[in-house]
């Protein structure tokens, strides 16, 4: 199927659009949110647009669902290809590196706060602006930056709604804004690590097909040790096609319908849920040269 075909697209996604354009003239800094597991894939190309000139922070949250050594690599990725002004990997859900983005802020919004005292100004407001694609846990990690339940927090992609100013501390203020995506999936390896991480819901595209990618993606980065011990699968098994292993494990988890049918989405939907709770490793899906 051609991802190019699938548009994801509602009202206030647009709205969200037009809303950071028109703030991003009293910006200073940039907060882009990714999910670890897919930084690529969950960072939305739109945002250097939008970001032109002001500093900016990447956040890889969920990090605690990847291994450290992964981190590292894709830290270095961002920082040498000029996609951020700092990176750091933070876990809104437990609180991991919380402290750090307070310090990497300060540090960021240095040079305006002193460019602005030697102007006589003694009161420097910094404006702050939280972006990123539906589902990376946006909402939580304000919660956790402001210390309480300022913003509206959900386990669906697409939850928070609506323009919120939120003051963090004296001076600094932050503009919380809902998950937007981009229009289309022109990439269809894009449209398809989201469909794995559960970046968007999984009525988007059929789960058996996003089930047989994640297959075609452990093969590809040698992580699939994992996914034949759990799946009672041969050795020999992983060489098959991506539909046939699907079909293989629904077999060895007695996943069956009326008539004895294998039961494949059941098995995909199993898969999935696995690889999002680490049960199958903790990994990066994205590749570097597929993006």
């Amino acid at each position: 199927m051609s991802m190019t075909k699938i548009n994801w697209y509602p009202g206030h996604m647009k709205k969200t659009k037009d809303m950071i354009n028109e703030n991003m003239k009293i910006i200073d800094i940039v907060l882009e949110i990714v999910d670890a597991r897919i930084p690529l894939s969950s960072k939305n190309p739109d945002i250097p647009k939008f970001a032109k000139n002001k500093k900016r922070l990447l956040l890889l949250n969920k990090s605690d669902l990847v291994e450290k050594e992964e981190i590292n690599r894709w830290k270095k990725y961002f920082k040498e290809n000029n996609m951020a002004n700092e990176v750091l990997e933070i876990s809104a859900e437990t609180g991991y590196n919380i402290k750090k983005v307070f310090s990497l802020i300060n540090e960021l919004s240095k040079e305006k706060v002193e460019k602005m005292k030697k102007k006589g100004l003694r009161n420097v407001n910094v404006r702050i602006i939280v972006a990123g694609i539906p589902n990376v846990g946006k909402s939580k990690l304000i919660n956790r930056i402001v210390g309480k339940n300022s913003a509206g927090v959900g386990n669906k992609p697409g939850f928070t709604k609506g323009k919120q100013w939120i003051r963090i501390k004296q001076g600094v203020e932050l503009l919380d804004t809902p998950g937007i995506l981009w229009p289309r999936f022109e990439n269809e390896f894009v449209g398809y690590s989201l469909a794995i991480a559960g970046a968007i819901k999984d009525e988007i595209l059929p789960i058996e097909e996003v089930a047989q990618e994640f297959i075609k993606r452990i093969k590809q980065l040698n992580k699939e040790g994992i996914f034949i011990e759990k799946y009672r699968l041969e050795k020999s098994d992983i060489n098959e096609l991506p539909e046939i292993i699907l079909q293989k494990v629904a077999k060895n988890l007695g996943m069956l319908q009326k008539g004895e049918k294998l039961d494949t989405l059941q098995a995909a939907y199993k898969i999935l849920r696995d690889y999002r709770a680490c049960n199958l490793g903790k990994f990066v899906i994205d590749i570097e040269n597929n993006n």
